[in-house]
């Protein structure tokens, strides 16, 4: 090889090597939530690679002899050795602190194997990369110079990558996920029917179709509980109680936001919902998903004097709907809002029922997001209840930014926690200072990587590790930043958010009881918390 022919990966891999060791120290360390074997696997064999890049390229430009290189390969290799057991310990503790039972050592060990694999084949295909490139230079040599032709090489082989992986990968991916989406909306899952309410939208006497909600919203309006549920679980007086009132309008080739709205309206004032004590706008993911435990609860609370509104504006799934729109759930969120605070200043003040907002996920976020001031949705509701809002919501980050002195990220504390609460989990609803109404609930997990994620993390240790211990939670209370690391482990955590027991990770399930009571101004016992759980988990709808 001549003298110009510069090699991405050396013929000596000994530095290399020796930086892949050093990556698997901290790709063997916690994160925001236990890794599954695939995920390990996948963590280790892209940090190895990292590691063996970084550190041929310290050598290449501090060249080290064979035997320095030897003697640091011993160390690092006791060192290895050592950090894989402490791993397995920090892992196990991260395990427990979660409540995942159906990962072990077993799947670590495995993600070790498969990992190392990995990186091996990332070291095949890094030097199939760097042969292309040293052909493409020899071509370009014969007309510009070798430095020149170099940087043209590179260019050359990158730009052809990242347009067949745009062309070939991403837009075939986008559409056979867009088809998929679509057919998955035509599903009618397991345990859904239509509903013979009138109080419900889909039902006979409905203005929307039954065919026309889609599959999630199929398992909203057939979903949740009845009169008789109510009167069941709550054992309040059966005179007080009212069948609830659930308004869904789905999303149908033809049917523009402002079509939806207006079904809204008319199936409002078919069922009578102005007339209720409670109205609650539950704006959806990209799929028309809202949690079974947010509207159960609410129905449960209210004695079923209350309504229920949301629309579809998307069939697909969050991250693909806010990556082709993600105006979509801001718009869907403002324009239902509008709608009915026009509705409800048509009534006498004294005659109005009280309106909630609610929203999960990216339903969060296209709430937060209405006016850009996450304030001002108490200046039009009696309550709202936030979860797991994305950390691309400019909003919410602004938001947390303002928080009280000496307040945490992971806990804000805002205007001393007068009207507006973030909590972990219920525990830390309780503060020394009165909480006036109307109230907002700011649900935010420690280990939920969709709260926490972002780019920047690559790059920059971000405020939410600079926490105090208690304020952990669920997670490993020695995490440490790491550039490129944390940024990676916590993006591979985003793929495993939901398969985490309730209460952690992305799933905020049995805790909703206590954010509504306190929305609602209602005492739960321990026993009616308990009866309102158990329904909602026996008679979940699998989707």
């Amino acid at each position: 090889m001549s003298r110009t022919q510069k090699r991405i990966l050396p013929a000596h891999m000994g530095a290399g090597f020796i930086g892949a060791e050093v990556a698997s120290w901290w790709a063997l360390s916690p994160s925001l939530l236990p890794k599954p074997w695939w995920v390990t696997a996948a963590n280790l064999a892209v940090l190895q690679a990292v590691g063996h890049a970084v550190a041929t390229g310290i050598h290449t430009v501090l060249p080290t002899t064979s035997r320095q290189l030897s003697k640091i390969h011993i160390t690092t290799g006791t060192i290895t050795a050592t950090t894989t057991a402490v791993g397995l310990i920090r892992h196990r503790t991260q395990i427990r602190l979660i409540g995942t039972k159906d990962i072990g050592p077993k799947d670590t060990i495995a993600g070790i194997v498969f990992g190392t694999l990995g990186y091996g084949a990332l070291l095949i295909g890094g030097e199939l990369t760097q042969h292309s490139i040293n052909k493409v230079k020899r071509h370009i040599e014969k007309f510009l110079p070798p430095w020149i032709s170099f940087i043209a090489a590179v260019a050359a082989i990158t730009i052809t990558t990242l347009t067949l992986a745009d062309r070939v990968l991403l837009r075939r991916i986008l559409h056979n996920s867009a088809i998929q989406a679509e057919r998955l909306n035509r599903l009618v899952f397991p345990g859904t029917e239509q509903p013979w309410e009138p109080e419900r939208s889909g039902s006979p006497w409905s203005y929307e179709k039954w065919g026309a909600v889609g599959s999630q919203g199929r398992a909203v309006l057939s979903g949740g509980p009845r009169k008789d549920d109510i009167i069941t679980v709550t054992r309040l007086p059966a005179a007080s109680v009212h069948e609830p009132i659930r308004i869904f309008i789905g999303k149908i080739p033809g049917r523009s936001i402002s079509d939806q709205i207006k079904l809204v309206i008319q199936e409002i004032h078919r069922t009578g919902a102005l007339r209720r004590d409670h109205i609650v706008i539950n704006n959806s993911t990209g799929t028309g998903w809202i949690t079974d435990w947010s509207a159960h609860t609410f129905e449960f609370l209210t004695g079923g004097n209350c309504a229920t509104l949301s629309i579809q504006y998307s069939y697909l799934p969050s991250a693909l709907s806010w990556y082709k729109d993600n105006d979509a759930p801001i718009n869907a969120a403002r324009l239902l809002i509008d709608a009915l605070l026009h509705q409800l200043n048509l009534l006498p003040k004294a005659s109005r029922p009280k309106l909630f907002l609610a929203g999960e996920s990216l339903g969060a976020y296209g709430l937060v997001e209405v006016w850009g001031d996450v304030e001002k949705l108490l200046e039009v509701a009696d309550g709202v209840l936030l979860s797991g809002t994305p950390r691309f919501s400019d909003s919410m980050n602004a938001f947390r930014a303002r928080r009280d002195a000496g307040s945490s990220e992971r806990l804000p504390v805002i205007d001393s926690g007068r009207h507006i609460r973030f909590a972990g989990n219920p525990d830390h609803l309780k503060m020394a200072s009165t909480w006036e109404f109307p109230r907002m609930i700011v649900a935010q997990h420690a280990s939920d990587p969709i709260v926490w994620w972002d780019a920047a993390l690559f790059f920059r240790a971000p405020e939410w590790l600079k926490t105090p211990k208690q304020d952990h939670q669920d997670v490993f209370p020695r995490l440490r930043w790491v550039p490129f690391v944390t940024g990676w482990q916590v993006a591979l955590d985003l793929l495993t958010s939901t398969a985490v027991p309730g209460g952690h990770g992305h799933n905020y399930h049995e805790e909703f009881i206590d954010y509504w009571a306190a929305l609602l101004d209602r005492d739960v016992t321990p026993e009616l918390r308990h009866a309102i759980s158990y329904w909602i988990r026996a008679n979940h709808i699998k989707r």
